[in-house]
């Protein structure tokens, strides 16, 4: 039987990458870092790029797309990214598929839909991919959480949401005042409170896994993150395993089987 599988590469600030196949099917996520990075992340799971079909653009901060213009062209992967957000970047990809606004794009067995998040970039996205009967949810760099991500995420089987940030280690840290003002603006981050109750309010949707991604190496520690999720869903009487993706390391997400 085939494999469903769906992993972040690596998730922080320093860098960001999902990776998700079915079958014979594969795709990525952005491509923070480097093309080197990405290459040896794939190698642990015994992936390689050369089996990636298509590369999804959430935005254009540099932890997301620093990676895409080796990978165009040394692979000549279809890259999918908003026109506006092409438009920002240092360097547009060669292989760049541009869209004017959301799309829904199938990439063989895998079948992804773009949702708008909050962010003070030209233009940010989340995705929900489904694949092999299972549906996955990715929502990170957004300030609050607004209402269609809600809509996008409820109900999906696994997803990476953002935590980004404690309130009291980014009041408390090095940071410049206008970076923490950024950050925890509306269109910054989310905090671990916020990013909890995100949390929550998948869980009562039915999620039954989650993973909190794109943790702050400065202003955050993977355990603050994990455990105000829990309290937030002991204290609504709600259940959903959870997890923290690793900042430089591949974490999976869902490793199962095609279902239908």
């Amino acid at each position: 039987m085939a494999a469903c599988e769906f992993y972040t590469l690596f998730s922080g600030s320093s860098g960001n990458c999902e990776f998700i196949r079915c079958g014979k099917d594969a795709i990525l996520v952005d491509a923070g870092k480097s093309a080197k990075a990405v290459e040896t992340a794939l190698k642990s799971l015994g992936a390689d790029l050369s089996e990636v079909k298509a590369i999804f653009v959430t935005h254009e901060h540099c932890d997301h797309v620093a990676a895409l213009p080796v990978i165009a062209r040394k692979y000549g992967i279809p890259i999918h990214i908003l026109s506006a957000t092409a438009y920002e970047m240092k360097e547009v990809p060669a292989t760049a598929v541009l869209h004017e606004g959301l799309f829904e794009e199938s990439v063989g067995a895998i079948t992804v839909n773009a949702f708008y998040t909050p962010h003070d970039s030209v233009r940010s996205v989340g995705y929900t991919i489904c694949c092999g009967g299972h549906r996955f949810g990715i929502a990170t760099d957004m300030g609050v959480i607004a209402r269609n991500v809600v809509e996008a995420l409820a109900g999906c089987d696994c997803a990476m949401i953002e935590s980004n940030y404690d309130e009291d280690m980014l009041r408390d840290g090095p940071y410049p005042w206008h970076l923490k003002e950024r950050i925890a603006s509306t269109r910054g981050h989310l905090s671990n409170k916020n990013g909890a109750l995100l949390a929550a309010i998948l869980a009562h949707s039915g999620t039954g896994r989650i993973v909190l991604g794109h943790l702050s190496a400065e202003n955050n520690d993977p355990e603050i993150a994990l455990q105000a999720a829990a309290d937030e869903l002991k204290r609504r009487g709600l259940c959903a395993e959870l997890d923290v993706a690793d900042r430089n390391l591949p974490t999976c997400i869902f490793a199962g089987s095609i279902t239908a």
